[in-house]
């Protein structure tokens, strides 16, 4: 069988990410009844972050007994802090989307989140990572078909109240933040992409126990136990926020983390459609040509501008900035060669 190019491996890891996010994001919003949520949030986040753990560890571990090579691979103390504080970021938005969902419907969620493709343009910019101009216009003229799905002219404001789009605005700046800066400890240290997994979903798991603990204490009178309320529904939720985990990582290994997010692109396509019909989200013409903006840079993104990118530089889509070695031993990238390319990697 031919090995996939890795062209293909990046539209591959963005079909399951799209598959993977749409769903649970839909989860979230049918978990709920009476516009609350029947389980603790803190205890679901837990709950994700150890299915996240027993995923990762389990395929390191079957990566391992192929590879004969040590467990702890490539681990340094830079690795582990790098990811202690992923953890922390990624927890904490993690139980900002519960709130968010509970004044805001999945659709605009997502369409929101679309926004973070041009933070992380911006901040893959500062990292040395340079992008081909069809791929900023991109991302710019996605960022105003937001802006036009999200307001209302007649109003002279958004659709959604104020509450909810600085939650959705808080919460998709910790994405770009997270996704640039995950996708640089990926890229930029030595050490196998499930250990890095394992290592991130362990600190998240303590972290999210300890958020529930703390939520215990402060908030006793209204406060559920930690499997009170799990319906089949809220099980799933867990589930597929722990693939969600996983899909994330693989785009970022053979992509990156613009990538990721212009996946939330075509979620929200699929998710407004499904808003208007179950969740009676009101749309306008505005909101539907936005939407077909959207979906149209994104193919333009996807099929069009990563390949003249790479065209651009004289090497494959997978780059790596030549700063995002500084990351792992502080050097002026001594790691990589003159134009950037990545040092040979497994």
């Amino acid at each position: 069988m031919p090995e996939l190019t890795e062209y293909a491996k990046q539209v591959g890891a963005f079909f399951i990410l799209v598959v993977v996010q749409s769903t649970a994001i839909l989860l979230f919003k049918l978990c709920q009844e009476g516009g609350k949520y029947t389980f603790n949030p803190a205890s679901s986040v837990a709950l994700t972050e150890i299915c996240k753990l027993m995923l990762a560890s389990s395929l390191h571990w079957y990566g391992l007994s192929k590879s004969k090579k040590p467990f702890w691979e490539g681990v340094n103390t830079r690795v582990v802090l790098h990811y202690f504080g992923l953890s922390a970021l990624y927890t904490f938005n993690n139980q900002l989307s519960f709130y968010a969902l509970e004044v805001a419907d999945p659709g605009s969620m997502s369409l929101g989140k679309s926004v973070a493709p041009y933070l992380c343009a911006l901040l893959l910019r500062l990292t040395g990572q340079s992008l081909h101009s069809l791929q900023w216009v991109c991302v710019i003229v996605q960022c105003c078909a937001i802006a036009i799905v999200q307001y209302d002219a007649c109003r002279g404001m958004g659709y959604l109240p104020l509450k909810a789009y600085y939650m959705i605005g808080l919460a998709t700046l910790i994405t770009a933040v997270t996704s640039v800066w995950n996708q640089l400890i990926i890229k930029g240290f030595e050490v196998p992409v499930n250990l890095q997994n394992s290592i991130m979903y362990a600190f998240g798991s303590v972290i999210a126990i300890g958020s529930y603990f703390h939520s215990a204490t402060s908030k006793p009178l209204h406060h559920k136990s930690f499997f009170e309320g799990y319906t089949t529904l809220a099980l799933l939720l867990v589930l597929f926020q722990a693939f969600h985990g996983l899909a994330v990582a693989l785009v970022y290994k053979y992509a990156d983390a613009i990538v990721k997010n212009f996946a939330n692109s075509s979620v929200m396509a699929i998710l407004i459609v499904i808003s208007a019909y179950f969740f009676s989200l009101q749309t306008t013409l505005h909101s539907w040509l936005g939407i077909v903006i959207v979906l149209t840079t994104t193919y333009c993104y996807m099929n069009i501008a990563i390949g003249l990118q790479a065209e651009a530089a004289g090497k494959a889509p997978k780059t790596l900035p030549e700063k995002a070695h500084l990351l792992e031993d502080g050097t002026d990238g001594t790691e990589t060669s003159n134009n950037g390319r990545e040092t040979s990697r497994s």
